[in-house]
């Protein structure tokens, strides 16, 4: 089987995930699935009785030959019509039944997984998502979380179901004629040599599949969020051939899987064709020795049919569920990451002043060899502006990143008003504390809502009155529609500058006592990045600013510098020059 075996030609973008066995995957996420579990069983109920309902049907046909056809006598035909429309009637009532609540149970269990995983996702520090590619994280919230429901629901109850539909078919045969349906069983043992046989190079080869799905979205995602540089640097065709390169890993996944098809389908139904020869031959004797009538040998005919169908369906179950384990490993490694984790015992900070004291702290990432910041000493105060610079990767991030518990030190505290701030919750540190990133992440949506996103609740005053305080006013009047005008994804109708006042607008409108600007001046001009930080001494009354940044401009903005080098502070003075006045009607 090994020349079926997809081979992966670009293992840099498949993720090599772990495999799980069914056990793993059964227990973590039955914990989701355990609510629902009166239900389900309530389903499964409703499938035994159609069962039971089934099969007294079949048992009718043997009545209506041996007393009716046989002999040719009408006179129990219609008792034998109205129980076959009785049943009929019964058992579509409940088919109909069990369809509505398995899919209300499916649709519910995939919602809360899907809902929960990706609040789970927007709760990892950033250090986690800058290493994952945005297009494989959406391929695992989307279809990698569908096998999940269609392990945990569809492929268990399925199972469950077919073992249910199997134990009142089998009673049935060896009800009618029990040699016979010994010599029915011989198929059992080859259905499970089959299925186990392939269920492993099934897994393989779904997975494989389930990652290059993954990695098409991220190429795909990546090509296009960067089309400008695609162009300006004439690499379409390389792009296009990275994508193409995925395309065919997922063809050749598929082909692999449909040469698996091609041969464990036959050798299936070559094993029912067996059984049911067998029971013809033994029947025909049967019938030649009064053991079974005419009636009889068609019934069991026709219930050895129907036991087939649940024993197929059990022989290529196994295979099915280690394909989807494929998707759900991609999810079980989502999940397995972790996010900052709050103490039980913590509280909030009520009535945030903005004093910050940063003592002795040291913060490694996970797999780092060294420190990104080691025993930093730095302090902050309410009125204060204090500019923490150094090049690129001094750790003047990680900084940003600690003050807002994206990470967690690993030696040292950090202070909050007075509170460890591991003492306090997480989420009343990040009210009291707000960043302005280096990215500017903007909606693509109006201006209005793109501040209002601070506060909601925020009324058009105040939203206007952030952006003069931002110095943003001029520029948003002049827009077509002001402040109604749509920015484009990630504000890319703006330019740089007014996308930085904008996102200080934003910070501006949260009203936290400490705003923590993180390089606030990238790709600007000098003249412009003096426009952009000209509100910081209004800004600073009543609050701490924090604005780290390597832009000798910012130190003319500090009342204090400190500078970090490779994660360690090694000048802290003070640096309190008066900023030239700007005036509106600067550069964008």
């Amino acid at each position: 089987m090994a020349s079926l075996r997809p081979v992966a030609d670009d293992a840099r973008l498949v993720d090599d995930a772990p495999g799980m066995s069914l056990r793993e995957v059964f227990a973590q996420f039955w914990p989701a699935l355990r609510p629902l579990r009166w239900w389900i069983g309530l389903g499964l109920a409703l499938l035994a009785i159609s069962s039971m309902i089934g099969i007294a049907e079949i048992l009718l046909f043997q009545r209506l030959v041996d007393d009716v056809l046989v002999p040719a006598d009408f006179g129990p035909l219609l008792w034998i019509a109205l129980a076959y429309v009785g049943l009929n009637l019964v058992s579509a009532v409940l088919s109909g039944a069990d369809d509505i609540l398995s899919t209300w149970v499916s649709q519910r269990f995939l919602v809360k997984l899907r809902t929960d995983t990706f609040r789970h996702v927007l709760g990892l520090p950033l250090h986690v998502h800058e290493r994952r590619r945005l297009g494989d994280v959406m391929s695992r919230l989307t279809s990698d979380i569908g096998s999940v429901e269609r392990f945990m629901i569809g492929q268990l109850t399925s199972g469950l179901a077919a073992i249910i539909q199997l134990f009142f078919l089998v009673a049935a045969l060896f009800w009618l004629q029990w040699e016979l349906a010994l010599a029915s069983m011989i198929v059992v043992p080859i259905f499970w040599f089959v299925a186990t046989r392939f269920a492993r190079f099934v897994q393989d080869v779904s997975r494989e599949r389930a990652r290059r799905g993954g990695s098409l979205g991220a190429v795909a995602e990546e090509a296009i969020g960067t089309s400008a540089l695609v162009q300006a640097y004439n690499r379409e065709e390389q792009a296009v051939a990275d994508f193409h390169r995925q395309n065919r890993g997922i063809a050749d996944a598929q082909m692999a899987a449909s040469r698996v098809r091609s041969v464990f389908l036959p050798v299936v139904d070559l094993a029912e064709l067996v059984g049911i020869l067998c029971v013809i031959v033994l029947g025909t004797w049967a019938l030649a020795t009064d053991r079974l009538t005419l009636g009889g040998l068609l019934a069991f005919l026709t219930l050895m049919a129907q036991c087939y169908r649940p024993i197929r369906e059990l022989g290529e179950l196994l295979p099915d569920m280690y394909s989807a384990t494929a998707g759900i490993e991609r999810v079980a490694e989502l999940l397995a990451e972790r996010p900052v984790q709050q103490r039980t015992d913590a509280r909030p900070l009520t009535r945030p002043r903005g004093s910050i004291l940063v003592d002795e702290v040291s913060v490694r990432y996970p797999g780092a060899h060294r420190d990104a910041l080691h025993r930093v000493t730095m302090s902050a105060e309410p009125g204060e502006v204090v500019a923490v610079m150094g090049a690129s990767g001094a750790g003047k991030s990680t900084l940003a990143r600690l003050l807002t518990r994206q990470v967690e030190p690993t030696g040292g505290a950090l202070w909050l008003d007075g509170h460890e701030v591991r003492d306090l919750t997480i989420g009343s540190v990040r009210e009291a504390v707000c960043v302005v990133m280096q990215e500017t992440m903007l909606l693509d949506a109006s201006i209005r809502d793109n501040i209002a996103y601070a506060r909601p609740d925020a009324t058009s005053a105040e939203v206007e009155e952030a952006a003069r305080a931002a110095d943003a006013e001029v520029f948003i009047r002049a827009l077509p529609e002001g402040y109604e005008t749509r920015i484009g994804q990630r504000g890319r109708t703006l330019s740089g500058g007014q996308r930085q006042r904008l996102s200080l607008a934003r910070a501006l409108l949260r009203g936290s006592p400490v705003l923590v600007l993180d390089e606030p001046t990238t790709g600007l001009d000098p003249q412009t990045a003096r426009r952009v930080l000209a509100p910081l001494r209004a800004a600073a009354r009543g609050r701490t600013v924090v604005l780290i940044t390597h832009d000798p401009v910012a130190a003319e903005f500090a009342d204090r510098v400190v500078h970090l080098v490779d994660g360690e502070v090694v000048l802290d003075e003070l640096d309190a020059p008066t900023p030239e006045p700007t005036t509106s009607g600067g550069p964008r």
